[in-house]
């Protein structure tokens, strides 16, 4: 299963040491002009039922081309070569796959994926809650499993660190975000990708509301690279926060390849985990000298069996 693979990932010994970069950037939504791709980084409605086995994940909001915690690097180059053209599953992309994205006449706010064919990946869609057509899935996981073989393949992945977060929409969802504000695709693959939004010369996006620390939730999402797919990352869900007691937790700056300084974004990660293994470029080289400036009162506790940010009222 693919958290297992994580897991071993995320534990494994000769880590790049603590590093870092969040996804603050989301805080506003921003044109999705080509500029950005130089920066890595749901009401009632109809009662029909929802197809059985089909299913996903989708969010009503915008979001960024590269949206990714990818530490401020460029997207192009993963130091490992072009893009993974194809998963490697073989066989014929099933008729399903390749049906339009169809919300249904209904008006519910459902969280569903559909299989692009145009860029080979799963991206989230809000389904109304009757009719529509078969290429709609509960999960992410689920899209991919039953989509494989198309070419383009822009979410498949070949290593850790391949892959980076980008948005569905061509303006930003605004934080707090959730899984359903991202798609992960293969870094050399970003500019393509953006390509098929088609919102080429620019887009014009409000603003978005400033956020809280606590509110904040957009610096816990990340891509990774599992079983051969960039899949979006949530760390409260993952191996990288789980815990038994506060000593086990650490304070973060974000979840990129290098951790960033501005202190926002913050996460809480067990202190053992391998993050960088997980979001760094194949051959990424030393992080900039940097010293994390954590909020006053801020501490990483364990509650629940996982780690996480605490601030404590002055």
């Amino acid at each position: 299963m693919r958290m297992n693979t994580l897991r071993s990932i995320a534990f494994s010994s000769g880590g790049r040491g603590r590093a870092g970069g969040n996804v603050s950037g989301l805080r506003r939504r921003s044109s999705l002009g080509l500029g950005l791709l130089a920066s890595l980084l749901l009401g009632a409605g109809c009662t029909g039922a929802d197809d059985g086995g089909a299913g996903g994940d989708g969010g009503a909001g915008g979001g960024s081309p590269v949206a990714g915690s990818g530490g401020g690097g460029p997207v192009a180059g993963s130091g490992g070569g072009g893009p993974v053209t194809s998963s490697g599953a073989g066989g014929e992309l099933p008729n399903r796959c390749s049906l339009p994205q169809d919300p249904g006449p209904c008006d519910a706010a459902m969280p569903r994926y559909w299989h692009d064919p145009s860029s080979g990946v799963c991206v989230p869609f809000t389904y109304g809650g009757c009719d529509g057509n078969e290429n709609r899935f509960e999960s992410l996981e689920a899209c991919q499993e039953a989509c494989q073989g198309n070419v383009p393949d822009m979410a498949a992945c070949a290593a850790p660190g391949d892959c980076v977060l980008a948005s569905p929409r061509c303006c930003a969802a605004c934080n707090p975000n959730d899984a359903h504000d991202f798609v992960a695709v293969h870094r050399d693959s970003a500019t393509d990708f953006w390509n098929t939004l088609g919102c080429g010369g620019g887009v014009a996006c409000a603003p978005c509301p400033e956020v809280s620390e606590a509110e904040s939730t957009a610096q816990y999402f990340a891509a990774a690279c599992e079983a051969g797919r960039c899949v979006v990352l949530d760390v409260r869900e993952s191996p990288l926060t789980e815990c038994a007691q506060d000593a086990d937790c650490a304070l973060r700056d974000g979840v990129g390849c290098c951790e960033e300084c501005s202190g926002k974004g913050i996460v809480a990660l067990n202190q053992s985990a391998d993050i960088e293994s997980i979001v760094c470029p194949e051959g990424f080289g030393a992080c900039p000298p940097c010293a994390p400036v954590y909020p006053e009162g801020m501490t990483a506790v364990c509650l629940e069996g996982r780690c996480q940010p605490k601030l404590s009222s002055p």
